[in-house]
């Protein structure tokens, strides 16, 4: 097994990706040997998804949220369904853009595109926190997070992955798209089959994501 490169180090990239994030899909892509998919899950994607779903529970159940309690799902069943159906989008997306990337004059490697997505959806976990602090500010920075997440989603596919000019947004946008169309069909399949990952009544929200 080879030894995991250290500009992959976890409060490396989040810095990175907040502080430096052109400079940090440089050197990413800059790498010769991207480690294997599933080491870049287990090492990189999972303690963060872990960590944002821990934060965002925690939070729920300190800040009130103005909603009865009937209307908000289960701790433990929102918390495994949030890991599980964001782990199926993060999957979703790098087979996505690792299947599309030839059709798009681009270089297909399942490792690269791991690191793409992991890389590009950093922001958006980070985004999951904030949302968990009272509206407007939690909401709104959520939102901002997720939209700049997207932006570096979108460089970190054109850097890591090598597309060339006119390929890149075409990539970008069916990669979104199949990771989310994957992401909605397994989502609302777990969401039926975790006890208590959706709440008795919902009021106007779909807790999906």
């Amino acid at each position: 097994m080879s030894r995991y490169p250290s500009c992959l180090n976890l409060p490396r990239l989040l810095l990175g990706a907040l502080l430096n994030p052109l400079g940090m899909v440089r050197e990413v892509g800059a790498l010769d040997l991207a480690p294997a998919w599933w080491q870049t899950f287990l090492r990189l994607v999972l303690p963060v998804l872990l960590l944002s779903v821990v934060i965002s529970q925690v939070l729920y159940q300190i800040i009130p949220t103005g909603l009865p309690p009937e209307a908000m799902p289960g701790v433990w069943g929102f918390g495994a369904y949030s890991v599980l159906a964001m782990s199926i989008g993060v999957l979703g997306l790098a087979w996505s853009a690792h299947y599309l990337a030839e059709l798009f004059q681009g270089r297909g490697d399942p490792d690269r595109a791991m690191l793409a997505v992991s890389i590009g959806l950093l922001p958006a976990w980070l985004g999951k926190v904030a949302a968990a602090f009272p509206w407007p500010w939690g909401n709104g920075i959520g939102l901002l997070l997720i939209l700049y997440s997207l932006w570096l989603l979108y460089w970190a596919l054109r850097g890591i992955l090598g597309l060339r000019r006119g390929n890149r947004i075409g990539l970008f946008v069916a990669t979104v798209f199949c990771g989310a169309f994957i992401t909605l069909i397994f989502g609302w399949l777990l969401m039926d089959l975790i006890p208590g990952a959706t709440p008795e009544h919902r009021i106007g929200t779909t807790w999906l994501i």
